[in-house]
């Protein structure tokens, strides 16, 4: 058995005796991988509990890759801590504009480089909070690090069904942020709108990458793999993509798919028996099931289904300047990965929204 099947093998049987959960460890050092670890139970030895699971995901996104439930023994991990001081915005707000209706012009030659989002998704887009929300910002500094503050404007448009057509198809904007990118190797599996994305936009680096889990009842059996839950019962609230359950067969009529309004929702019939799976950001769920009274005793995350979904900005296959366009802004992103800005940006904003929760 190699050490990948090992720890996959090790979060399917809820391992959580391993060598973190046997130790405790010491925020803002660095942690060695040992056998039987995964991320929950170095969560577990570092903060007490599985809840910043993401947190030490996003420290450490570079070295662990796409599959959050597989860790390889000898890796290190920089283990942050949660209240250690956070580092300013380096943002500048007045490239951010806020429009309340949309206004279609005609694309002309050498015009600023133009970005649209949409608010109401905190911490991540949000034109009510700090610089615009997480994403805002990155793509703000992002764009700062490699063009003059002038060459390019953010605009809030919320509506966000006509971000991709017309605003993007028709070249009325250049980029649009943040969308998640489905696995387009797997395209004959995935929905109209997955394959939407995949046949007519380009994209970004990752600005953010969200694990998501897959939940069920702490007393049913605990699936290896998504199809042991092929016949079950699986809520998804109503307006979230489910490209991660599409690549991986999770689709009516294999499943009974539910699609109540919120993550709460979900969680409250999972924990009374109406729902046998929800599938939900590791950060959402964690916060909706403190929230429901003895939920955390009843739900159990199945590490070893855990996948990453990365947030990205697209560009219209159609936009004649969509290679230079990308380059910029990805050359910027690199910069503020390499030099652990990103991070700090991530760790503020994740933190400011815990607090208002």
């Amino acid at each position: 058995m190699n050490a990948k099947t090992f720890l996959a093998t090790s979060a399917f049987l809820g391992l959580m005796s391993g060598a973190a959960a046997a130790q405790s460890i010491e925020c803002g050092t660095d942690y060695t991988v040992r056998p039987g670890d995964t991320l929950s139970n170095i969560s577990v030895a570092a903060y007490g509990d599985r809840s910043n699971f993401q947190l030490i995901y996003n420290a450490n996104s570079a070295t662990i890759g796409r599959n959050p439930s597989i860790i390889e023994v000898g890796d290190r991990f920089f283990i942050p801590c949660v209240d250690a001081p956070v580092v300013p915005s380096s943002a500048n707000a007045e490239n951010i504009r806020t429009e309340e209706t949309v206004e279609l012009v005609e694309p002309v030659e050498d015009r600023v480089i133009t970005f649209v989002t949409g608010t109401d998704w905190a911490p991540f887009q949000n034109q009510d909070q700090e610089q615009g929300g997480m994403i805002t910002e990155v793509v703000n500094v992002a764009m700062s690090k490699v063009r003059a503050p002038e060459g390019y404007k953010i605009d809030f448009i919320n509506d966000y069904s006509a971000h991709l057509q017309p605003l993007l198809s028709d070249l009325h904007y250049d980029i649009s942020f943040a969308w998640f990118r489905p696995n387009c190797d797997k395209i004959e599996l995935l929905g109209e709108g997955s394959k939407f994305r995949c046949n007519n936009l380009d994209w970004s680096e990752p600005l953010y990458e969200q694990v998501i889990g897959f939940y069920t009842r702490a007393d049913a059996a605990k699936p290896l793999t998504h199809t042991d839950m092929f016949g079950s019962t699986v809520c998804r609230p109503a307006g979230y993509a489910t490209f991660m359950m599409e690549e991986h067969g999770l689709v009516p009529p294999v499943i009974t798919l539910e699609r109540p309004t919120s993550p709460m929702d979900c969680f409250e019939g999972l924990v009374d028996g109406t729902y046998d799976m929800v599938v939900q950001a590791v950060d959402v769920a964690d916060d909706a099931i403190s929230k429901i009274e003895g939920a955390r005793d009843v739900v159990y995350r199945n590490d070893v289904l855990d996948t990453v979904a990365t947030m990205n900005a697209v560009v219209s296959k159609n936009n004649p300047n969509k290679e230079v366009y990308m380059a910029l802004l990805n050359e910027g992103i690199n910069e503020l990965k390499d030099s652990g800005e990103w991070f700090e940006i991530v760790r503020r904003h994740l933190a400011e929204h815990r607090a208002n929760q």
